[in-house]
């Protein structure tokens, strides 16, 4: 949803508008940490973040039409200067920026923006966040002038979104590629980007980029050039940290306080907003955990509590919502009649457990094993993990010291990230620890990507998003309620029914907030984001935020 007024403030703060008299030191390299694990490869597809293209790495090539900050609905432009709805909202129109260049020094216009929504129509694997899916009711998008008209066949204001903020390509290059499905790009990516990667090494895992000429915002970049490192893991990344090798990265670490800020109390600063949740999904397309009572009684089974203090030292909150909902989005978006059931569903109750578990004939042997209804031990599951990320590590170990305490025996399974995503998105799992893979300025946009049809897809099969498998198709009509409405009271309804099958049929398993893990030094660069001056959502935000950041940073 559109803030307004708060986006004129905001955006006037990180154009410079508002600064009065302030010097900023241009230059510098800014050394930035991949986060872990990273490997710098050859692959610069815009369109396939996970197919080994950092999360920062594009957001200093590509740029999209506006940041969406998911965190505060503050939309700052981009390459688009405004929208509106027109005809009924049948009709968005995006006004596109002016005397923009792609890095090459070939003029960028609205004909640009729409060869790569088209480009997505036309191969459909591109298309991640299903904005040519039917559910979309997207029809046509045409140039007009400055403007790019999105002509919809029913309403669907909440797409926006997903419009703004998807990377826009140069057609002069991506015309020519005979198959955009599998084009690396490595070499000289064309983008409007605030710099060129004008270097990169697979041996040595580093990239380089340096400043963009024909960038359109005039003073930006502040900084001469970014280098980025890859990693192994969360350790070898902390520990250039803690050199000094590298000025920020984004890393999930046990007490950052104590770690990180007291080391340097002048100079560490940590950014942590919690933006979304972790979970543990279960393969819902498979027994036993295709059973709500099952999934119930594996809820019950987690100490929530243990695992923030364990992981984070309680820097995310023990606030935990099985409705996926954040909590800066609760007061507008959370259904208070299910407080009662959700704190329930998200306490720490084995005993509880156990017996929801007899209720549907499942009962530990003399060893301590579960037994199911057929009589027969149950298998030891996998528990997806992914390799070199010790957060993530650390929740896994700990579940499954309790669910074997119910009987349910795991085994942790690490894959490099690659492989972890290609894991859930074929349904080749039991179990997995993961976060939403989608945030927004409303839970709609969690729910759609986690549990609309669209994005899911047989075991054996690619499912986009929706790794649980599960849908329902009460959540199907109420976020297809949502998508057809500009009615703010309409609109929460419709998230009320989706938040009442989360917290009675449990399909995913939400057990901590997720927050931000941005750990910064400021004694060489300054002007990083906090929770003063939000102006981004720090590393957090497919490369976007990313680039507020690096836009904003300059030279102490």
């Amino acid at each position: 949803m559109k803030k307004v007024g708060i986006a004129l403030i905001i955006s006037m703060l990180i154009f410079g508008i508002f600064i009065f008299g302030e010097n900023i030191k241009y230059g510098g390299t800014l050394v930035v940490g991949g986060n872990a694990p990273t490997f710098i490869v050859q692959n610069f597809n815009p369109f396939f973040l996970a197919s080994g293209v950092s999360d920062l790495e594009v957001g200093l090539v590509y740029e999209p039409l506006m940041y969406v900050n998911s965190l505060t609905g503050v939309e700052t432009p981009m390459l688009a200067t405004s929208y509106k709805w027109e005809e009924n909202n049948l009709k968005m129109i995006v006004t596109i920026r002016k005397d923009v260049k792609w890095n090459d020094g070939i003029p960028f216009t609205p004909n640009d923006v729409v060869f790569t929504f088209n480009l997505m129509k036309r191969y459909p694997a591109l298309d991640l966040n299903g904005i040519w899916t039917p559910a979309a009711n997207l029809q046509s998008v045409q140039a007009s002038g400055d403007n790019v008209i999105f002509t919809f066949s029913k309403p669907n204001v909440p797409f926006s979104y997903y419009i703004l903020r998807t990377l826009i390509v140069p057609e002069h290059i991506w015309s020519k590629i005979s198959d955009p499905t599998t084009f690396v790009n490595a070499n000289n990516p064309v983008g409007t980007g605030p710099f060129l990667r004008t270097d990169f090494s697979v041996a040595n895992n580093t990239e380089y980029f340096t400043k963009n000429p024909n960038y359109w915002w005039k003073g930006r970049p502040y900084v001469n050039a970014v280098r980025v490192i890859g990693n192994t893991s969360n350790q070898a990344a902390f520990l250039q940290l803690l050199d000094g090798e590298v000025a920020w990265n984004d890393i999930g670490i046990e007490n950052a306080k104590t770690m990180w800020i007291d080391k340097d109390p002048q100079n560490n600063l940590i950014y942590m907003p919690v933006h979304d949740i972790y979970m543990l999904i279960p393969n819902d397309a498979k027994p036993p955990f295709n059973n709500a009572t099952f999934r119930r009684a594996i809820s019950l089974a987690l100490n929530r509590r243990l695992l923030e203090d364990r992981v984070f030292a309680g820097i995310g909150g023990y606030d935990v919502s099985q409705t996926m909902i954040a909590p800066a989005q609760r007061e507008e978006w959370y259904d208070t009649k299910l407080s009662t059931i959700d704190a329930y569903i998200t306490s720490y109750n084995p005993d509880e457990a156990q017996k929801l578990l007899e209720s549907i004939g499942y009962r530990k042997n003399a060893n301590g094993d579960l037994v199911g209804p057929d009589g027969k031990i149950l298998p030891t599951f996998t528990l997806l993990d992914q390799a070199g990320n010790t957060d993530l590590l650390a929740m896994g170990q700990i579940i499954s010291q309790e669910l074997k305490a119910i009987g349910i025996n795991v085994s942790i399974v690490q894959y490099t990230y690659s492989n972890y995503l290609s894991n859930f998105m074929t349904g080749n799992f039991d179990l997995g620890l993961a976060w939403s893979p989608v945030q927004g300025p409303t839970p709609f946009y969690e729910y759609y990507a986690n549990f609309f049809p669209t994005f899911s897809a047989p075991i054996g099969q690619t499912a986009i998003s929706d790794f649980s498998r599960y849908t329902n198709p009460v959540i199907t009509e109420a976020l297809t309620e949502y998508m057809s409405s500009s009615d703010l009271n309409t609109m929460k309804e419709s998230m009320y029914k989706v938040e009442n099958i989360l917290v009675n049929e449990v399909p995913v398993i939400v057990f901590m907030n997720r927050t931000g893990h941005d750990l910064y030094s400021q004694k060489e660069f300054v002007g990083w984001p906090s929770e003063s001056n939000p102006y981004s959502m720090g590393w957090n935000g497919a490369g976007l935020g990313n680039e507020l950041v690096i836009l904003n940073v300059h030279l102490k």
